[in-house]
C-alpha cells in the first residue's frame, strides 16, 4: 500500500527506512516496503551525482527518496508516495480485547465483535467501529528477519488444548497484581489462557518449538522457503515493536571531492556539470565529440575551446580519483578526502571549497599543536542507505547489506545530500606521535582499549586502540560544544568526521572535520567558517580546553576507570564530553578528557596540558 501520511525524505535514510516500523497517529503501525516497490515517474529528477560514493557502493545511481508533489507542466513526478506494508498483522480492540490477524496489505482493522463488557456492546452501532491497535510484541532474529509474536502457539503450549487457526478466537486483557509482562494475558475461546511472563528471556520461544520462518514483510515474504533462516531458536528475541534494537540503519557517507581542477569560470563549470554525464556516456575511444561541444558552446554563448578544456579536466580528475569499490576500507576511502582537506581545493563555483591556512598564521598559543587549519566555506555531504540489521548493528559487507533492500539486483540505492560549511584541524603529526608513545598515555588508553575489545563494537579492531584517535575524537566533542555556544548552532546540528585510524596506522591521518550541513541548497550562514578565522578560533580552542579542566561530575568523572556504553569511555560524561547521537560517528564511545587536558593526579599526561598555564 502507498502511505498517505507525511514523512520527511531525510528520515528514510535514518531513523526510518526500508524494513523499519514507523508509528503513525491514530495507532497505525506501518513498515517501509522494499526498493522494488518504489516508483518514480521520471527517475532522472531524483538522481544525486557523486561518482566516488556510487563506485564505493557498487551501484550506477544514487537517488533521492520520492516526495509528494503537485502536478505541474515541468515534471512528470507528481503524487508519488512511499509504499509500505502493515506490520504487525495482529491487532486488538482496546475496549473488548478481541484480537484479529490481518495481512500485510489490508487497511487498519476495525473491531466488529459483538461481545458484552460492563453492560455495553463493543460495537453499539454498525456505523461506528472502533479502530484496533497493533500488537506490541514481535519476534526478531539476528539475520534481519521479523515476525509477529506467535500468540496462538504461546497460549496453547502446555495447556492440553490444540490451536485451531480457523476456529480459535483469542482475546487480550491486562490487569492482575503485576504491572509487568505478567499482567498481560491472552485467552482463547477453547479455554486456554497464558500471560506474557518470561517471554523476553532467551530461549522462551524454544519451549513452544518456534523457529524463525525467515519472514521479510518489507518484501512481502511471509515464509522464506528458498533460503530458510539458519538461526537457532535461542537467538530469537521477543521485543516491543518500538524497541531501539528492532532496526539499525547501515549507511555510508562521503564528502564530495571536487573534480574540476581550479577553473575559475563559474558559468563554464555550471555547463560542464550539466552536460558531462551525457557526454561521458557517449565517448568514443575515450574522446569527446568536438562538434557537439562546439554546438553546446555556441548555444550557451561561451568559448568552445574553454568548454572543451574544462570537460577534459573533469574527465581527467574523475579518472584520476583513487579507485574504490565495495571492498574499499573506510580509512582508505577517507584518505582521499583527507588529502583534499589539508590543502586549498575547489572554488565558489563548485560544491566543495576549502582554504588552507598554515598554522603560522595563527597565534602562538595554538601553533605547536596543529600543522594547519582549513576553512571550508562550501561542502556537500552525501549519505546513502545501504541496508539495515536487527538486534545488533552488523559489520557485513556492503554487498551483503544491499541484499536486504530488494528482491534481486538493483541499480540504485536511496541517498540524501546536504550542503554546509566546516573547519578542518590538521594535528601536528610529530608532536602527536611523541605524545602517543608516552608510557603513561599508553597505559591509560590500554584500560579503555580492553573494554572496547570486549564490547560488540570493538570485536573487529585490528591492533591496539590508538591514543591519537581518542585524543582527536574527544577534542572534536569539546570543540563542538564550544562552537555551539559561540555560533548559536544547536549542538545536534554540528557533526564530526574523524580522519584517524582507530587501530592500525596505515595512512598516517591526523585530523578532524567539524561541519554543519542541512538539506537547503544554500547550506548554512557562514558562522562556523567565520569562527575559524585568525583571532577567533584561538579563543574558541582555549575556552573549550579550559572548560574541560573541570566537569560538574568531578572528581567521579575524571577518576573513572570506565563509563558509558560497555565502559568504553574514561573521563567523559553527559556533563562534559557526550554529544547528541547525530553528532558523533562512534556512538559516544572512546572519549577521555584525561588525554586531552590531563588528570588530577597527572596533569601533564594531556596533549594540551600546556593550556593549563595560560591566563
Amino acid at each position: 500500500m502507498a502511505m498517505k501520511r507525511p514523512m520527511r525524505r531525510n528520515s528514510l535514510i535514518g531513523p526510518w527506512g526500508v524494513g523499519a516500523i514507523v508509528p503513525f497517529p491514530n495507532d497505525e503501525s506501518l513498515m517501509i516496503a522494499g526498493l522494488d516497490m518504489w516508483r518514480y515517474n521520471n527517475p532522472e529528477d531524483f538522481v544525486i551525482k557523486d561518482e566516488r560514493l556510487a563506485k564505493r557502493i557498487g551501484v550506477p545511481e544514487l537517488r533521492w527518496p520520492p516526495d509528494y508533489r503537485e502536478r505541474n507542466a515541468d515534471s512528470d513526478n507528481y503524487h508519488i508516495s512511499i509504499p509500505a506494508v502493515r506490520f504487525p498483522k495482529w491487532s486488538y480492540c482496546p475496549f473488548c480485547g478481541t484480537m484479529r490477524e490481518t495481512t500485510y496489505y489490508e487497511t487498519q482493522p476495525e473491531c466488529d465483535a459483538y461481545q458484552w463488557k460492563h453492560g455495553r456492546k463493543c460495537n453499539p452501532s454498525a456505523r461506528i467501529k472502533r479502530k484496533m491497535i497493533p500488537e506490541r510484541f514481535i519476534v526478531i532474529c539476528p539475520e534481519g528477519h521479523i515476525d509477529d509474536f506467535p500468540i496462538g502457539e504461546w497460549v496453547h503450549y502446555d495447556s492440553g488444548k490444540v490451536y485451531d487457526r480457523e476456529n480459535c478466537k483469542i482475546r487480550r486483557s491486562t490487569g492482575g497484581s503485576s504491572s509487568g509482562l505478567g499482567g498481560v494475558f491472552y485467552e482463547c475461546s477453547c479455554g486456554a489462557k497464558k500471560s506474557m511472563a518470561g517471554v523476553t528471556k532467551p530461549g522462551a520461544l524454544k519451549r513452544i518449538n518456534y523457529k524463525c520462518r525467515g519472514s521479510k514483510p518489507w518484501l512481502g515474504i511471509y515464509k522464506d522457503d528458498e533460503s530458510p533462516c539458519t538461526c537457532e531458536p535461542e537467538e530469537l528475541r521477543v521485543v516491543l515493536r518500538g524497541a531501539t534494537n528492532v532496526w539499525f540503519a547501515n549507511d555510508v557517507s562521503s564528502i564530495y571531492i571536487p573534480t574540476n581542477g581550479n577553473e575559475d569560470d563559474k558559468k563554464i563549470i555550471g555547463i560542464v556539470n550539466e552536460i558531462f554525464d551525457t557526454l561521458n556516456s557517449s565517448r568514443i575511444d575515450g574522446g569527446f565529440n568536438r562538434e557537439i561541444i562546439k554546438f553546446i558552446a555556441d548555444n550557451k554563448n561561451v568559448d568552445a575551446d574553454r568548454l572543451y578544456t574544462a570537460i577534459l579536466k573533469k574527465a581527467e580528475a574523475i579518472d584520476g580519483l583513487p579507485s574504490v569499490n565495495e571492498d574499499t576500507p573506510e580509512d582508505e576511502y577517507r584518505f582521499a578526502e583527507y588529502n583534499i582537506l589539508v590543502k586549498s581545493s575547489g572554488n565558489d563555483g563548485q560544491e566543495f571549497h576549502s582554504i588552507n591556512h598554515p598554522i603560522e598564521e595563527y597565534d602562538l598559543q595554538i601553533r605547536k599543536y596543529f600543522n594547519s587549519i582549513s576553512l571550508v566555506p562550501k561542502l556537500k555531504e552525501t549519505r546513502a542507505f545501504i541496508g539495515f540489521s536487527r538486534l545488533k548493528p552488523n559489520s557485513k559487507s556492503i554487498s551483503e547489506n544491499k541484499k536486504m533492500l530488494r528482491l534481486g539486483e538493483g541499480k540504485w540505492v536511496p541517498a540524501i545530500e546536504t550542503y554546509g560549511e566546516g573547519i578542518f584541524f590538521e594535528f601536528n603529526e610529530k608532536l602527536l606521535s611523541k605524545w602517543a608513545n608516552n608510557s603513561k598515555v599508553i597505559n591509560r588508553i590500554k584500560k579503555m582499549g580492553n573494554n572496547y575489545k570486549n564490547s560488540f563494537f570493538g570485536q573487529g579492531l585490528r591492533g591496539e586502540l590508538r591514543p591519537e584517535f581518542v585524543l582527536i575524537h574527544t577534542f572534536a566533542h569539546l570543540i563542538i560544544n564550544q562552537l555551539s555556544f559561540e555560533c548559536g548552532y544547536g549542538s545536534s546540528s554540528i557533526r564530526e568526521r574523524i580522519y584517524c585510524e582507530i587501530g592500525e596506522d596505515n595512512y598516517h591521518m591526523a585530523g578532524v572535520l567539524i561541519y554543519t550541513a542541512s538539506g537547503d541548497s544554500e547550506g548554512s550562514l557562514g558562522g562556523l567558517v567565520r569562527q575559524g578565522e585568525k583571532g577567533r578560533i584561538e579563543d574558541t580552542i582555549i575556552a573549550a580546553l579550559k572548560n574541560a579542566l573541570w566537569c560538574t561530575s568531578d572528581p567521579v568523572c575524571i577518576q573513572s576507570t570506565g563509563q558509558g556504553t560497555d565502559s568504553c569511555n574514561l573521563a567523559a560524561c553527559h556533563n562534559c564530553a557526550i554529544l547528541p547521537e547525530t553528532c558523533c560517528e562512534n556512538g559516544n564511545r572512546l572519549l577521555d578528557r584525561g588525554v586531552v587536558i590531563g588528570t588530577l593526579f597527572d596533569p601533564d599526561i594531556g596533549y594540551f596540558s600546556d593550556i593549563r598555564e595560560l591566563e
